[in-house]
């Protein structure tokens, strides 16, 4: 009897057990990302994962809505003046930041009161712009407020930051001043560097500001409620929030860079959503939710070699890549030549539409191509070189059957070979700059095109060494006009692809897998637009 008892107790707490892993509202659900965020300082930070938290975290005046409209944030309503240079948003007066209990622990019960009934205004806004473009700060988007007035004399010549056009009307109005209309500047409201900032909690911080759990006040849909920077981070509801309320208890942020390790915890129901690479196979039981158009594959050039970091040696090579091997369209892969991913945004469009057929790279020519190794050889006071191309299996016909284009073109001064390598080796061999050749594929986890093209200012991992291309990349982050952002943009991704620093083979997209379980995780066009407020299982 007491044998059957304790297996109908047992019973019971299974079914209980099961009853809150279950599916519906109020459960928790679960993301990866490669690795934990260095900071949360919505001013400061640049990765893709911590944009990610960050936006969940925080609320900004205006936001996107799942179908990727502008709507209503912290703003209530807000008014565009006829040409386009004032904008005027009146606050909902009911947002107030929220105070874990934690804070109660480790700074005292005067702290923990003071700002668990703070509520969000027009100064923290104002504060938060004027750190974005303080110098001191020294953040990486200051470039997306230089549309604003006066940003430019604070961040170029040391103004102080009460020069930019940015006031606080009352407590709940607040206006911007901008230098001349932008189409996107709504859009850009959305970011985190318009992210509000309390000032009087920054300056309790004292430089620890967003780098954990207790030195970060957030007023999102989430909270920052557990960092473990080895292993997740942990948000949970925000019962305060002054929107509609996020429906999960909590999301789990897990940290993991093994791909074949997420796929598996996908397929198996512990983790519920990732971005998946555009080779990966989708596991059973895993949807793919949407693909971002964000990655380039092709022919990366170490310009550190003794032998590439000559230009013309890399222009030869890339002039004799007859295109027609790489023509063929397969179910991830589709032929391109160009560099910056059709899911970058130039203003409030895709750059690749913007730029149309203007595409600067390398085009085919044997005469030319020639000419450049020629010239090239005899720069390197070389008769002859030996090169080596780093490639995937998967890749190995249509580079080997290249390689024989290139002996043909340029002759017995190039012996070259192929070593086949995991996609995993190959990008450690590139990033420490073990390598001369690899195919190997770039992705932007960005929408913005003058971040993607930011992460090669000092040569990213082609170790490229320009006098243009940090001044142009310098400029366009501070342009006005998206004219100037637009010829800035085609200014830096020609000289990528001219110098031949990049030949482009392929264009495919990274896949926004999901398990079947869960439903309403979000995303637009790329991660740092992934939303969990409407998720459940």
């Amino acid at each position: 009897m007491k044998k059957l008892l304790c297996i109908i107790i047992s019973a019971l707490l299974l079914l209980q057990c099961a009853s809150c892993a279950g599916t519906g509202p109020g459960k928790s659900v679960s993301y990866a990302i490669p690795a934990s965020p260095s900071t949360l300082d919505p001013q400061y930070a640049s990765e893709t994962g911590a944009k990610l938290v960050i936006n969940n975290v925080f609320a900004g005046l205006v936001r996107y809505n799942p179908q990727g409209e502008i709507v209503s944030g912290v703003a209530d309503s807000w008014k565009v003046s006829e040409d386009g240079l004032k904008y005027v948003f009146s606050l909902k007066r009911d947002t107030e930041w929220y105070c874990p209990s934690v804070f109660k622990t480790q700074y005292g019960d005067d702290f923990y009161n003071k700002f668990a009934t703070a509520k969000v205004t027009a100064h923290d806004f104002v504060f938060a712009c004027r750190r974005t473009v303080d110098p001191v700060t020294d953040s990486p988007n200051a470039a997306r407020m230089m549309i604003i007035k006066g940003a430019s004399e604070v961040f170029d010549e040391g103004a102080d930051p009460s020069v930019l056009a940015v006031t606080a009307n009352d407590d709940y109005t607040i206006t911007f001043t901008l230098t001349e209309p932008c189409e996107d500047f709504l859009s850009r409201l959305t970011e985190s560097e318009f992210m509000p900032c309390n000032e009087e909690f920054f300056n309790a911080m004292k430089g620890r500001y967003g780098l954990s759990r207790t030195t970060l006040l957030c007023n999102g849909p989430f909270y920052l409620s557990y960092w473990d920077p080895e292993s997740q981070l942990t948000i949970k509801n925000n019962k305060y929030f002054c929107r509609e309320k996020a429906v999960p208890a909590s999301v789990a942020i897990v940290f993991d860079s093994n791909e074949a390790s997420v796929s598996k915890k996908l397929a198996g129901g512990s983790l519920s959503a990732a971005v998946l690479s555009p080779s990966a196979e989708v596991p059973e039981d895993v949807s793919v939710i949407k693909e971002i158009p964000d990655t380039v594959t092709g022919l990366a050039f170490n310009c550190a070699d003794e032998i590439l970091m000559n230009p013309d040696i890399r222009r030869a090579l890339c002039a004799s890549v007859d295109r027609s091997i790489f023509s063929e369209k397969t179910d991830t892969l589709s032929p391109a030549d160009w560099f910056i991913p059709e899911n970058c945004l130039a203003g409030n469009v895709s750059y690749r539409e913007r730029i149309g057929d203007r595409t600067p790279s390398i085009k085919y020519s044997e005469k030319k191509a020639l000419g450049y190794w020629n010239k090239g050889l005899e720069d390197l006071e070389r008769e002859d070189v030996s090169i080596t191309v780093l490639c995937p299996e998967k890749y190995d016909i249509q580079i080997r059957r290249q390689l024989q284009i290139w002996q043909k073109i340029l002759g017995l001064s190039l012996s070259v070979s192929v070593l086949n390598l995991p996609d995993k080796e190959i990008a450690e061999n590139v990033g420490s700059g073990n390598y001369q050749i690899a195919v190997m594929s770039v992705t932007s986890r960005e929408r913005n095109a003058v971040d993607f093209i930011s992460g090669f200012e000092d040569g990213g991992v082609f170790a490229f060494t320009d006098d243009i291309l940090p001044v142009t990349i310098e400029r366009i982050r501070t342009v006005d006009t998206d004219s100037e952002m637009l010829s800035g943009l085609l200014t830096a991704e020609s000289i990528i692809l001219n110098q031949g620093v990049f030949c482009t083979l392929w264009r495919s997209s990274s896949k926004f897998a999901v398990n079947n379980e869960v439903r309403g995780i979000t995303i637009l066009d790329s991660e740092t637009t992934v939303s969990f407020a409407g998720a459940k299982r």
